[in-house]
């Protein structure tokens, strides 16, 4: 297989956006596997939907490139680590506007979209969706399948622990040192403390609203 041939998962509104963000890159789509199956056959951007990726064996994973165009963290996380699993690719995309440090660590299937600014020293581990328009400010670590939504602003030296939703819009700002993981942080949202795991807060500054699965 090419190293700029690629499969997504996810025939849905996100798996469009990931196919231009691959095709920017200078990758072929040969095509899509999405669960639903009314999606089976029809076509993406011109591309077939093949099937569903639960049906693929690991001889057909092998040596395969796949975009993982799934919002939802912990199914994105484990569909990647199960693709790598078995001796799949998880290629980081990252589209040319981005303003990345030299000194910046980018994890493996990692996407990162127009117009974002990684300052120095910030670590983006695997599987972490960044969208467009994100601030990332210096020494900052993002724990493994974050989604980091657009216009969100991170301060320096914070922590953010795995899996987390940074809402569209909000800020977290410099001072705070950890965002315990599995938290989401509602769009427009100023978050000025800490944050426990497993919870949903909102607001100026941001509360919490509730406790995830309680």
């Amino acid at each position: 297989m090419s190293k700029k041939e690629v499969y997504i998962i996810g025939a849905g509104t996100y798996g469009e956006v990931m196919h231009e963000l691959a095709e920017i890159l200078g990758y072929k789509i040969l095509g899509y596997y999405d669960e639903n199956e009314e999606k089976l056959g029809i076509d993406i951007m011109g591309v077939k939907v093949l099937g569903k990726f639960s049906e693929l064996n690991c001889s057909e994973i092998f040596d395969r490139q796949y975009i993982v165009a799934i919002g939802n963290n912990l199914i994105r996380q484990n569909l990647m680590q199960l693709i790598n699993k078995y001796g799949g690719k998880t290629p980081s995309l990252i589209h040319p506007t981005a303003v990345i440090s030299p000194s910046a660590e980018i994890g493996k299937g990692v996407y990162i979209h127009a117009n974002t600014n990684i300052w120095t020293k910030v670590k983006i581990s695997d599987y972490t969706i960044i969208s467009p328009n994100v601030v990332i400010a210096h020494h900052t670590k993002v724990g493994k399948a974050c989604l980091i939504s657009t216009l969100a602003g991170v301060g320096a030296s914070i922590n953010i622990e795995e899996r987390c939703f940074i809402g569209m819009g909000s800020t977290i700002v410099t001072g705070v040192n950890n965002i315990g993981k599995d938290t989401t942080v509602g769009a427009g949202a100023v978050v000025l403390k800490d944050l426990d795991s497993e919870c949903v807060y909102a607001g100026v500054p941001a509360k919490k609203l509730r406790k995830l699965n309680a």
